[in-house]
């Protein structure tokens, strides 16, 4: 018999018994999974190999630096080994791989993106982030910034001051900014300025200095939208962001 104020909690075994089952065919379903992973890693043969995320390399460069896994069983590749092989290649940055049932073996290729163009003479090359200096593949140019007066040993030095990682720095600030990737066309480094850049429109001349390259594009930004839009880009020949409670013109 209940006494005044006690409440009588009944249990659904019945829902208890349920959540238990799922469970347990949650880990059967796992566990057969991974055998199912195993025995096919185990018993299935490559005959055929794919490149996907490709754009700058093309299929034959990659198989060029492997040895062919074809008609070898899956478990006894030493992916790990084609790996390294395939990062050799210079715009690959990573390698995944994936394998169907039936024996096909794609590659899942994570490429390397330009930032700039190093410009040094007549020779050019791509920058990317990291300090990787990549061929220029003709039938894919990209529209980036231009980079003069940077050498390439400058890369070696990983000093966040050297002109280098200074060029990086800005660079990558200027890809987050939708204004500024629209209108730097070149940049470059000098000792006295640090990184100077010019406008597509009249190349008028932008002085970045050194650091807070996010702040001053911000600025470069503010100035762009409110001043250039209503007095025009030809109006100015200097503009220098280097200050940071002002922005110092020289105008025609």
């Amino acid at each position: 018999m209940m006494k005044k104020g006690e409440k009588h909690i009944k249990t659904d075994k019945r829902a208890g018994f349920s959540s238990l089952f799922g469970i347990g065919v949650a880990f059967i379903l796992l566990g057969l999974a991974v055998f199912a992973g195993f025995y096919m890693e185990k018993n299935t043969y490559i005959n055929s190999v794919e490149f996907n995320g490709t754009y700058f390399v093309n299929e034959s460069e990659l198989l060029s630096v492997i040895d062919s896994p074809i008609g070898i069983r899956a478990d006894s590749v030493r992916f790990d080994s084609l790996f390294e092989r395939l990062k050799s290649v210079p715009y690959v940055k990573d390698v995944a791989v994936k394998m169907s049932i039936r024996g096909k073996l794609t590659f899942l290729i994570k490429e390397h993106q330009p930032l700039a163009m190093l410009v040094q003479g007549s020779n050019r090359r791509y920058l990317s982030e990291g300090g990787n200096i990549l061929p220029i593949v003709p039938e894919h140019i990209l529209n980036v910034p231009l980079v003069y007066g940077i050498d390439t040993k400058q890369i070696a030095d990983t000093t966040r001051t050297s002109p280098y990682w200074q060029a990086e720095e800005f660079l990558i600030a200027a890809q987050n900014s939708e204004v500024a990737w629209a209108t730097l066309s070149e940049i470059a480094w000098t000792q006295n300025e640090g990184i100077v850049a010019l406008t597509h429109d009249n190349g008028v001349k932008l002085i970045f200095g050194q650091g807070d390259y996010e702040g001053k594009l911000d600025h470069w930004r503010a100035f762009y939208s409110e001043v250039v839009s209503r007095e025009g880009i030809q109006s100015f020949e200097v503009i220098d962001l280097r200050f940071r409670d002002q922005i110092v013109t020289r105008n025609f």
